[in-house]
C-alpha cells in the first residue's frame, strides 16, 4: 500500500457521521475501557447503545450532519479517541487501501463548486428488498 491519497484532517468526518451505526465488538469494548481506565461493562453502558439489536457507538447531535459519533470533535472534525477507536474505524478505508471515497467526493465537489469550504451532504440509506418483504 502506498501513501494514502486522503487527509482526514481536511475532511468533515463523513465516516463518523453518515452511517446508522459503528459496530462495537467485545474486543472494542476492552480497548475503550483501557483507553478511559474503566471496566468494559462501564464502557459499554457509557459509550454504546443498541441499534437494530447490535452494540454500536452512541451518536450525538452534530453541527453539520444530523447525528455523529460521540467521539468526533465538533470543531476539529477529528476522532477524540483515536488510539482507543473500534476496529471498524481502524480498518477505514477498507475499500481501496490508499483512497477514501468520501474524501474524493469532498475534493471533487469543492473543485466543482469553486469553494474550498463547500460540504456536500452525503447520506447512506439501507433499502429493504421489496421481494423479501412480500414473500411472507
Amino acid at each position: 500500500m502506498g501513501k494514502p491519497k486522503y487527509d482526514c484532517t481536511d475532511c468533515v468526518g463523513y465516516c463518523c457521521s453518515i452511517y446508522d451505526r459503528v459496530d462495537v465488538t467485545k474486543r472494542d469494548l476492552k480497548r475503550l475501557a483501557r483507553h478511559f481506565g474503566i471496566s468494559p461493562e462501564k464502557a459499554e453502558k457509557k459509550y454504546t447503545t443498541r441499534v437494530d439489536g447490535v452494540r454500536a457507538l452512541k451518536k450525538v447531535d452534530d453541527l453539520i450532519f444530523e447525528r455523529t459519533c460521540v467521539f468526533l470533535d465538533q470543531t476539529t472534525r477529528l476522532c477524540t479517541i483515536y488510539e482507543g477507536r473500534p476496529e471498524a474505524c481502524r480498518e477505514w478505508p477498507v475499500h481501496s487501501g490508499d483512497r477514501c471515497v468520501y474524501y474524493d467526493i469532498l475534493k471533487f465537489e469543492r473543485l466543482q463548486q469553486d469553494d474550498p469550504d463547500y460540504v456536500p451532504l452525503v447520506e447512506i440509506r439501507v433499502l429493504i428488498d421489496v421481494e423479501e418483504e412480500g414473500d411472507g
